[in-house]
């Protein structure tokens, strides 16, 4: 477990600080320090060191996330009319589940071929990286094993409705509404199920965000001859993979792909393809997943770039305006395609860095205050609320220390340096007499 640093800076010794930064690079990279100092760390050979310890100090206080919670899973059975039988599915929270508002809804990645471990799991890894290095959001990813999956994902034709579809857009759909889903619907199978993905999609297209086809076979001629036809069908939202036509490799499924793409221009032209030349069948999905990912969440990495910009000092380039105008512009730019999805932890924290280290510290209060509005459970928030208000408001700040010690107590499970946060907290009461 990562341990809460942030809070040191403030109301320890300089030898934490030091401590943890002396050997910055071979530190645990958590989302949240990657999101600002991936960039800070490539210009600090140009800042001089007085300069690059402040910029450091401010990333300690402000962009640090030390989620104490990983990521849970929990198993969900329940009786599929569509099936006449009980369905079990399982549902993998992420790691800023624990922390949210009701209001916050997370993007879901259904993988389909949930019994097999093989598949599943590396993709599963994937996903994390992905969203460890900032390049996807944080989503609730439900992994669907079949029973009978040649009979579950096979297609008759286009207009038979499919069991598997009725469970996943009807049945599942309700189930997951506790969850707190968005809009936002990725739906990623791997050759029949890839071929299910691209039936249902086209049977649903309102209802899926994208679609991840890993080396589709199934009626793939019909598949494709039916999508040109329905042209207010969306097929930039189709990704497909295809592996190596070596006989060791794909070559069944590539020879198919080639063919169509051949006979098709204007199709493949018009959908994201991943062509892995020297994949194996099985081992497509695993090299495509990413980059196939990442091209689906592509505006979500950049979405606060042009918020709070600085220069190679750290330094914000411009002047904001009013504090509630840079909080309208962090909203609106808080999309993912046409669907509202809130700023992360890091987001926040690293938005909130950018105005403190300038000394717009009433500007980085109001960002952690609309942090709270999303993750009212996280308690570094409150502690960067204590911090920056301690001067000009003893009453809030007192609030927003006893807040974090109650999410402390409340909300955290047991890691280390837990218990050394709640001394810190201690010795703040006792220094304001609180």
């Amino acid at each position: 477990m990562a341990t809460a640093y942030m809070f040191y800076v403030g109301i320890s010794t300089k030898c934490k600080v030091f401590y943890i930064f002396k050997d910055v690079k071979a530190q645990p990279k958590h989302p949240a320090f990657l999101s600002e100092t991936n960039h800070v760390l490539r210009l600090l050979p140009t800042i001089n060191r007085i300069k690059r310890m402040k910029i450091l100090s401010v990333l300690v206080l402000c962009v640090i996330s030390s989620i104490t919670y990983g990521q849970e899973t929990d198993t969900l059975s329940f009786y599929s009319e569509a099936f006449k039988e009980e369905r079990t599915v399982y549902i993998h929270k992420p790691e800023l589940y624990n922390y949210k508002s009701d209001s916050l809804k997370f993007p879901v990645i259904y993988l389909l071929d949930g019994q097999h471990e093989w598949f599943v799991n590396p993709l599963l890894s994937d996903i994390h990286y992905l969203q460890y290095t900032h390049e996807i959001p944080n989503a609730i990813v439900v992994v669907i094993p079949h029973k009978n999956r040649n009979k579950e994902c096979r297609i008759p034709d286009l207009k038979t409705e499919l069991p598997l579809d009725i469970f996943i857009t009807k049945e599942l759909d309700h189930e997951l509404s506790k969850y707190g889903l968005s809009d936002f619907k990725v739906l990623i199978g791997h050759s029949f199920s890839a071929s299910f993905s691209l039936y249902s999609y086209y049977n649903h297209p309102n209802y899926y965000s994208s679609v991840i086809a890993n080396t589709p076979l199934d009626k793939m001629g019909l598949l494709v001859d039916s999508f040109q036809k329905h042209i207010e069908i969306d097929t930039n939202k189709i990704s497909i993979s295809i592996g190596g036509i070596a006989d060791s490799k794909d070559s069944h499924h590539r020879k198919k792909y080639n063919q169509l793409k051949e006979k098709h221009p204007d199709f493949f032209n018009s959908i994201n393809v991943f062509e892995a030349d020297y994949s194996a069948h099985n081992a497509v999905p695993i090299v495509s997943t990413p980059t196939l990912l990442t091209r689906v969440f592509e505006s979500f990495s950049t979405r606060y770039t042009a918020i709070a910009k600085v220069n190679d000092e750290y330094e914000l380039i411009d002047a904001p305006q009013a504090p509630e105008k840079e909080v309208e512009k962090v909203i609106l730019a808080s999309k993912i395609g046409a669907s509202f999805y809130p700023p992360e932890i890091a987001e926040i924290n690293g938005i909130a860095s950018r105005y403190s280290y300038s000394n717009y510290k009433d500007y980085a209060i109001e960002i952690y205050k609309l942090g709270i509005e999303y993750y009212p459970h996280y308690y570094e928030f409150y502690l960067s609320l204590y911090e920056l208000t301690l001067n000009t408001d003893k009453v809030a700040s007192r609030e927003h220390l006893e807040m974090a010690e109650l999410l402390l107590k409340t909300v955290e499970n047991n890691w280390k340096g837990k218990s050394e946060i709640f001394d810190e907290i201690k010795t703040e009461k006792l220094k304001n007499g609180w």
